[in-house]
């Protein structure tokens, strides 16, 4: 054999053999007791946001509407309709707010506030002539010296927090770009920086177990974490020492104050995240000096590498505070998905279930009950507090009943029906301890949650707001007035 085929061979052998390695230590890592439970907490939260509700409310803030309707013939002088509509694309920052007041279904009012990342506008014809409404990226120019400039001391001034924060506004806004998608991959960050950190100060335990959760049996791999106060200490440091550098968590902390209220300084909120970070800290020393037992058991599913039911103890001191988590084999089909924890002590405890008796094409029925059991010495007390929802998918026919832990009885029924992307809600009836709401049928109340329904776009002229002097302003806010005074005279008054 020459040279050349023997270092090919040689070669080739090498490659698998690295191959089979980089496969091995994949595996490895993939089964480490914080991979098993951040990728069993990364499943269930992918999986969550496939129930329908979380599904459906998603669609609706990234490019969906919700509106709702009402007749109000029985308390107004005419056969009048009022209507309020929301839209929204958080995903493009684009947005709108329609109100439309109709006598007869011929529309009375119709106001319109539509805003994008540019800009916001609103119209009204039956108020005012053409759209008003004010650039972001002309805001830093136009405020100084307008009306509302605080130095101008008008009528209309704003306060000094308000000006900077209207200053700013065009960056603000710009920054908000992806920003719920930012946060959702810092939330992941931290939550997989957490596991980690508590895994390598706790006593760490493995084992094999079948449960019964959501309605099934499941076999899990149990990972087991045994934690002390010396540990948790450590791990709260690693936690706080990162964060402390994390010049990503602070730009995200940035842009996120930067959409607090006016009356904020967005510079003390981000200290005030930090100064808070300083105060944990030094708070550690006490928390050593403290006896402090944590035992988590996170069950995770063999197959498909879900969090099944997590759960745990604390003990601090002579108080134990133990807790269940059951989601089930996985949370967007579980029948059965409940919440408990139980002072050991006082023998308090607190529970919700939430249960599912049919999901199909045909129909939904479902309970949540909610159980508090106050375990006092002298007396003990267990309050129930019920609600279940059918819903005949055929027929449209809903019904919610509530029985709170006192007695008290709520029933809405209604039709609500799923027409493409739309799910349209009737409200018919509404009763209280069994007596009925009078003029709920007839005032027709419908809500309209379209998955897809985008929003309109912002008129291409409008007149800008802060260019304009306070003559014109006070007539524009006076008509604006004016006219929603003289439609409630004439319809309501």
């Amino acid at each position: 054999m020459d040279k050349k085929k023997r270092i090919l061979i040689i070669g080739g052998s090498a490659g698998a053999a690295a191959l089979v390695a980089l496969v091995v230590v994949s595996i490895v890592l993939a089964n480490r007791p914080s991979a098993l439970i951040v990728r069993g907490l990364v499943n269930t939260i992918s999986d969550a946001k496939r129930i329908e509700l979380i599904d459906v409310a998603d669609d609706v803030a990234n490019g969906g509407s919700v509106a709702v309707s009402a007749n109000l013939d029985k308390f107004a002088k005419d056969d009048v309709t009022i209507e309020a509509k929301l839209y929204s694309d958080a995903d493009n920052l684009k947005g709108a707010y329609e109100m439309t007041v109709a006598e007869d279904d011929e529309p009375v009012l119709q106001a319109r506030v539509i805003f994008n990342e540019d800009k916001f506008a609103f119209t009204c014809p039956e108020l005012v002539d053409g759209a008003y409404g004010v650039s972001y990226k002309t805001l830093e120019k136009n405020l100084p010296g307008s009306i509302f400039d605080p130095d101008e001391e008008t009528d209309y001034s704003l306060t000094e927090e308000q000006f900077d924060y209207f200053l700013n506004l065009k960056d603000t806004v710009k920054n908000n770009k992806n920003l719920e998608r930012d946060i959702d991959n810092m939330s992941a960050k931290y939550r997989k920086l957490i596991v980690e950190k508590l895994v390598k100060y706790a006593e760490v335990g493995r084992s094999s177990k079948t449960i019964t959760a959501g309605g099934e049996k499941v076999s899990c791999t149990v990972i087991s974490l045994s934690i002390d106060q010396d540990a948790l200490a450590c791990a709260i440091q690693d936690v706080i020492d990162y964060a402390a550098e994390d010049k990503d968590l602070e730009k995200l902390l940035n842009r996120v104050a930067a959409n607090g209220s006016y009356y904020d300084d967005p510079d003390e909120l981000i200290d005030d995240f930090y100064d808070n970070l300083d105060d944990i800290e030094d708070s550690l020393d006490e928390l050593s000096d403290q006896d402090i037992e944590i035992t988590l058991d996170f069950y995770i599913t063999s197959s498909g590498r879900r969090i099944a039911m997590i759960e745990g103890e604390m003990e601090v001191e002579d108080d134990t505070v133990e807790f269940t988590l059951t989601l089930g084999k996985n949370i967007a089909t579980s029948k059965e998905i409940s919440f408990e924890i139980k002072d050991k002590a006082s023998k308090d405890s607190y529970s919700i279930v939430y249960s599912v008796k049919e999901d199909s094409s045909k129909c939904y029925e479902a309970e949540i009950e909610i159980e508090e059991v106050k375990g006092f010495r002298t007396y003990d007390r267990t309050d129930k507090t019920k609600i279940s929802i059918e819903w005949d998918k055929k027929s449209t026919d809903f019904e919610l009943e509530y029985e709170s832990a006192y007695g008290d009885e709520l029933q809405i029924k209604g039709n609500l029906a799923q027409k493409g992307d739309k799910y349209i809600f009737v409200l018919t009836n509404i009763k209280t301890d069994g007596t009925a709401i009078p003029n709920v049928k007839s005032l027709e109340l419908t809500i309209t949650v379209d998955r897809n329904d985008p929003a309109p776009s912002v008129p291409g002229n409008f007149t800008e707001i802060t260019r304009m002097d306070k003559r014109d302003f006070k007539h524009l806010v006076e008509d604006i007035s004016d006219g929603v005074q003289d439609l409630w005279n004439e319809y309501f008054d």
